[in-house]
């Protein structure tokens, strides 16, 4: 079963485009993963939740890192997962470092701009 991070920028709220694209991937019994936070991630939770799919949160620990707890979490999602989906704006600074430790470790990627 792949382990499948749906991240991307907070300000973005468009379920159905979410599941549409993620669909439209046939990616088959996966484990959603997520960073917790508003947005893309929490649309992802929900989609995990109305497929019946397992479902990974990685929350940032913002009390005990700093402004370091979101790529600190990014790094720990994408050494667990195996597909980063992504929904990016073009200039959420969390969405560009999630696709780049993405890119580092090698993650299949699929790039969605909004």
């Amino acid at each position: 079963m792949k382990k499948v991070v749906i991240a991307g920028s907070r300000d973005f709220h468009d379920y159905d485009l979410v599941m549409e694209k993620f669909l439209g991937l046939c990616l088959g019994q996966v484990e959603i993963v997520s960073g917790g936070a508003k947005g893309v991630d929490a649309l992802g939770e929900r989609l995990a939740r109305e497929l019946g799919y397992p479902l990974k949160v990685f929350p940032a620990d913002w009390t005990k890192h700093g402004k370091a707890a979101g790529p600190i979490r990014n790094r720990q999602m994408a050494e667990y997962a195996d597909v980063l989906v992504a929904f990016w704006d073009g200039q959420s600074p969390g969405t560009r470092n999630m696709i780049r430790v993405a890119v580092e470790k090698r993650l299949e990627i699929h790039l969605f701009f909004v």
